[in-house]
């Protein structure tokens, strides 16, 4: 495959070009951007389903809070609206579980590591899927950590493709040896930040902290205070584990959403202000809590329901 990592999208991101958009017609900005990232999905689905061979498997790889997972089920759709089947798999389901893993100085399970991962059956499951199309893949109980003892049978046509998911997935552990031809690999990523002139505004890593902030405070009830002690440890496995691999993609997908400050504001900033002033992290606090009121509050409802922002705000149209 080509290496199109150098075509992803780029906005033109400045916070007063945004801010005007939103205050003229934030249904507009909206609308618009959606439109755009479903046309830049729509043409990798192209160029995959336009590729020599079939049952194409898809590596879908992507930091924490990149979109990977809503891009994968929008890149579903496409293939769908062309005709192919889609399978899903996720990479979460080959986890070992907490007593197979390494532990981190603090005593609690790796989950970080591709050593987590039960590295030989992902192996063993992207060949057969991709030469016979059929294998048997477990599944894995979050709630108690550990495999559940149930599996799930995948049987492939000829004319279908594999969107393997997870933040491993790049990993060259999974793809060594496997004929090129079959294996495509996509990574996810906030691609940039939103300047004011020269200086950023927000970053592209704090963009994606936003999107967890609210995301994980509203669907898994983490507190804010704990949500930002988890981040450094969250940013440095990103850096060992995922950063390392993403210039072996086929395809880069910017997820960024430029009016999405504007649609996280008010929530972002009422989860900011109840961190303690007492934490260890409060300067970077308070510089988001700055940044953040700097963008003028877009109503969510404007938000389409099948937004990739929807897997972080809530009330969108696909099941996590």
């Amino acid at each position: 495959m080509i290496n199109y990592l150098n075509t992803y999208r780029r906005y033109a991101c400045d916070i007063g070009r945004i801010n005007e958009e939103a205050e003229r017609s934030a249904q507009d900005l909206i609308l618009t951007t959606e439109k755009v990232f479903r046309h830049d999905l729509r043409l990798i689905a192209e160029q995959i389903a336009n590729a020599p061979g079939s049952r194409h498997v898809i590596l879908l790889s992507g930091p924490s809070s990149s979109g990977k997972t809503t891009s994968a089920l929008k890149l579903s759709d496409e293939f769908k609206n062309k005709g192919i089947d889609v399978q899903m798999i996720s990479m979460d389901d080959f986890y070992l579980g907490a007593d197979h893993v390494g532990r981190l100085p603090d005593g609690r399970p790796d989950f970080e590591s591709v050593n987590a991962l039960d590295i030989p059956l992902i192996k063993q499951s992207i060949e057969k899927l991709s030469t016979t199309g059929e294998c048997v893949i477990p599944k894995y109980d979050f709630s108690n950590s550990r495999r559940s003892g149930e599996t799930k049978e995948i049987r492939l046509s000829e004319n279908s493709v594999i969107i393997m998911e997870g933040i491993h997935a790049l990993n060259p552990i999974f793809s060594d040896g496997m004929p090129k031809e079959r294996v495509m690999k996509i990574y996810v990523g906030v691609k940039q930040g939103i300047k004011d002139n020269e200086d950023y505004v927000l970053t592209n890593r704090e963009i994606r902290f936003l999107r967890r902030l609210v995301r994980d405070n509203r669907f898994r009830k983490v507190d804010p205070d704990h949500m930002l002690s988890m981040w450094d440890s969250v940013v440095d496995g990103e850096k060992k584990y995922i950063r390392p691999y993403r210039y072996t993609s086929d395809f880069t997908i910017n997820s960024l959403h430029i009016y999405e400050p504007c649609v996280l504001r008010d929530s972002a900033l009422e989860l900011l202000e109840r961190i303690s002033i007492d934490h260890p992290g409060y300067d970077f606090v308070e510089h988001l809590i700055s940044s953040v009121s700097r963008f003028r509050a877009v109503d969510p409802s404007l938000v389409p329901e099948d937004s990739l922002i929807r897997e972080f705000i809530g009330d969108g149209c696909y099941v996590y």
